[in-house]
């Protein structure tokens, strides 16, 4: 019996416990379907208004108010966007300018005058900075921001003033049909005229809030947009002043710099006099040490007329002897060997050389600047300006845009220098025959033809 008496309670508790839940979803479902009328009627309201078969109240004046609550909403919001812009951009340019002194604090060298007086002013310029944009935030954009948050509550209450308006509209025409009916139901006329009276008296206590709030708001946009103007304006003044004592004291280290450097205190002391270079050799890449892509300077390229270069006369070897005592040294220009002359009878001598013209035969010519044709290589038959033709043993793929890249195997066409100053050692001037591409090339990447 005892626990019949248990079930039969939690039997009657459940059943509680779902009727009120029933109940529950009845007056949700009653609020929803009330929710969904009273739109559907506003909405019926409107359509008959906007058709001219329904009047409807119009106050002038609260449009006019609603009108410069918009322009000042918009205008405020335009403002509040621009001041975060310039103070991103203030940001930005302070880690431009601090940036730009590390770097000049690395470059400027521990001996130079004004070292420590340029750190010093990078540590008043990074202050400066941090301080206008702290003030830019706590002075102007927060009390900016706290002015553009008054505007959505407004907003809301102006557009449920503007529902419960139509819902007043609506009642004032439905007592208005019941009143003019053929049959009188005074029953449902008292009805309406309670409903009428709650929509007055609602739309009534919204409207006379706004006309009291709009107007004082609007009045305010005047100090709001003078102070923050007056809060940024008088804060960039401040740091600009700083700034110009800073770039006057930077101006003046460097003004110092240029003195002192004019007086000649930090000229380097040459001592050693430059070591001549030997001229042009041909080498081969096995030979080389050093990188291709790295070309070092030498002199102008020895000039010559079909004679052999670049060796004294007590090198020479002739046919039983060599040439000593009676022969002076050859000439030397900025470390350079130039073209020395080798009689007829020294020319079957020499291995694989070419045959030369006596002086007393020909007349002496002026030597022009060319270049040394490597031992091997063919001159004859080639296309004018072509100096000897070239194959490449190896491939290499360019690294400035004055040089060509080439593969194994093809032929590049050397020529002359346009300037030959620019001459540079292990460096020939070439135009591949497949491209007709011109340029730079690493001699020890190719022989002679």
């Amino acid at each position: 019996m005892r626990w019949m008496r248990c079930g039969g309670r939690r039997r009657r508790r459940l059943l509680s416990v779902v009727a009120r839940d029933s109940k529950m979803a009845d007056t949700k479902g009653g609020l929803f379907a009330k929710t969904v009328q009273k739109h559907a009627g506003r909405a019926k309201e409107k359509i008959l208004q906007n058709l001219g078969k329904a009047d409807r109240t119009i106050d002038d004046v609260f449009d006019e108010y609603d009108a410069n609550f918009t322009r000042q909403q918009t205008n405020a919001n335009r403002l509040h966007k621009e001041v975060s812009n310039y103070l991103r951009c203030c940001r930005a340019l302070h880690g431009a300018s601090k940036g730009l002194y590390e770097t000049l604090i690395e470059v400027y060298e521990p001996e130079w005058v004004g070292h420590e007086l340029l750190y010093a002013q990078a540590q008043n310029s990074d202050m400066l900075w941090t301080d206008f944009c702290h003030k830019l935030q706590d002075q102007t954009l927060t009390p900016l921001t706290a002015y553009q948050q008054q505007f959505p509550e407004l907003r809301k209450k102006i557009d449920k003033r503007g529902r419960k308006l139509v819902d007043y509209d609506s009642q004032r025409h439905q007592l208005e049909n019941l009143q003019r009916a053929s049959r009188r139901d005074e029953y449902k006329i008292a009805r309406a005229r309670d409903a009428l009276e709650t929509a007055r008296t609602t739309y009534e206590v919204l409207n006379k809030e706004l006309y009291e709030e709009l107007p004082a708001l609007y009045d305010q946009r005047i100090p709001n947009v003078a102070s923050h103007l007056q809060t940024l304006y008088a804060a960039e003044a401040t740091v600009m002043a700083e700034f110009s004592k800073v770039a006057k004291e930077v101006e003046a280290i460097a003004d110092k710099l240029t003195k002192e450097c004019a007086k000649g205190t930090y000229k380097v002391k040459r001592t050693a006099a430059p070591r001549p270079l030997s001229s042009v050799e041909a080498s081969s890449p096995q030979n080389t040490t050093n990188s291709p892509s790295i070309r070092p300077t030498i002199s102008a390229p020895v000039a010559q007329n079909k004679e052999e270069t670049g060796r004294p006369y007590e090198e020479i070897e002739f046919e039983d002897k060599k040439v000593n005592g009676n022969v002076s040294q050859p000439a030397r220009t900025n470390g350079e060997v130039l073209s020395t002359k080798i009689p007829q009878a020294a020319g079957p001598a020499l291995s694989n050389g070419p045959s030369f013209t006596s002086p007393m035969e020909e007349p002496e010519t002026k030597v022009d600047e060319i270049y040394d044709v490597p031992v091997g290589a063919t001159t004859e038959g080639l296309p004018p300006g072509v100096l000897y033709r070239v194959r490449a043993t190896y491939k290499y793929t360019r690294e400035d845009v004055d040089e060509i890249s080439f593969e194994v195997g093809e032929i590049i066409n050397v020529v002359e220098y346009e300037d030959p100053e620019e001459q540079e050692e292990g460096w020939l001037t070439g135009v591949k025959e497949s491209t007709n591409e011109k340029g730079l090339f690493p001699a020890n990447f190719t022989r002679p033809m």
